[in-house]
């Protein structure tokens, strides 16, 4: 799944001499100083065309080399790109997860709560209704007769 913003690898000055020091890396400007003036030239003119379809994706040279490694690639230009993009479409996945995951967690609360409260109804049988009261009428009055009459 590829998502529609593009994803822009970024280097830290500390990680761009790891980086530069992968098979295949060497179509990288030979200095993190040189590769962050392109970097913010690029970004200025993204700004300038309002083009804002652009996330910048910080590439550590560790997780770079293993990703690498297990998908059998150099670390050109464009596979340092496909694992932004990749590293990207994930976060972005993860994140839509959560929102529904929320989504769901709201629906459900919302429907504890405003679902109507139905009492259950059970019409009583009136012959079984009569009956009861006519033994507990009974009853009382032989208690009475008893204490009355002695």
């Amino acid at each position: 799944m590829t998502s529609q913003v593009r994803a822009i690898p970024v280097y830290t000055a500390k990680d761009y001499p790891r980086i530069r020091q992968l098979p295949g890396a060497d179509d990288m400007p030979a200095t993190w100083e040189e590769w962050h003036k392109d970097f913010e030239a690029s970004k200025a003119e993204r700004l300038h065309r309002r083009d804002f379809t652009h996330a910048k994706v910080l590439v550590r040279p560790g997780k770079l080399k293993g990703w690498l490694h297990e998908n059998s690639f150099s670390a050109t230009e464009h596979t340092r790109q496909l694992y932004a993009q990749e590293r990207l479409d994930s976060k972005l996945a993860r994140q839509e997860g959560r929102r529904e995951l929320e989504r769901i967690l709201i629906a459900s609360r919302q429907q504890l709560f405003i679902r109507p409260r139905r009492a259950a109804y059970h019409p009583l049988n009136n012959g079984l209704f009569g009956l009861f009261h006519a033994v507990v009428a009974g009853l009382v009055f032989a208690w009475l007769a008893h204490h009355w009459l002695g």
